[in-house]
């Protein structure tokens, strides 16, 4: 049996990375913040169309249990 990485673990060492490579990069925080801004927006309409697609996949295998 595959032993899972709980989410809130997975989380936090997410951060961790990301802080440290925002640490690591010496850029400025004025350089830095649109960076994270268009991420944001990215990583937004990325998880956006998941849930369509989630939904999709759900109503469709709603269908077929009818």
């Amino acid at each position: 049996m595959e032993i899972k990485k709980p989410m809130s673990i997975e989380r936090a060492e997410f951060i961790g990375a990301l802080t440290e490579l925002i640490n690591k990069s010496q850029l400025p925080l004025f350089v830095i913040e649109p960076i994270l801004s268009d991420a944001l927006k990215d990583v937004h309409i990325l998880a956006q169309r998941q849930l369509q697609n989630d939904m999709k996949q759900y109503q469709k295998l709603l269908k077929t249990e009818i």
